[in-house]
């Protein structure tokens, strides 16, 4: 007879980056702001300024999906907190986006 498999998504790491890419991403944001768009993204009940929107969309959307999925991948969340995390990750940027009037 044979076994049912069982399949287990793990969350991988990011594409190759360079840890520069990633400070260079990180220092674009700034600390305060950072901070923030992480607690948005990771914790509950945090807005967002149009300041700290301004920062993400002048980093753009790569450097916040890296930053994003480099979190998840170190804070080695499961895959159901993952995919939550990702969702809030692209509810920001779109706010953002609406705020900052931008097409990307």
């Amino acid at each position: 007879m044979a076994r049912p498999s069982i399949a287990v998504e793990i969350a991988t790491a990011p594409s190759p980056f360079s840890f520069d890419e990633l400070q260079k991403c990180e220092s674009g944001l700034g600390a305060t702001c950072g901070v923030s768009i992480y607690q948005y993204i990771f914790e509950d009940g945090v807005n967002v300024s149009k300041e700290c929107c301004y920062r993400l969309l002048t980093v753009g959307k790569d450097c916040h999906d890296l930053l994003t999925q480099v979190t998840i991948v170190y804070k080695r969340l499961p895959e159901k907190l993952a995919k939550e995390n990702h969702r809030k990750n692209g509810k920001v940027w779109e706010l953002c986006r609406t705020v900052g009037h931008i097409s990307n």
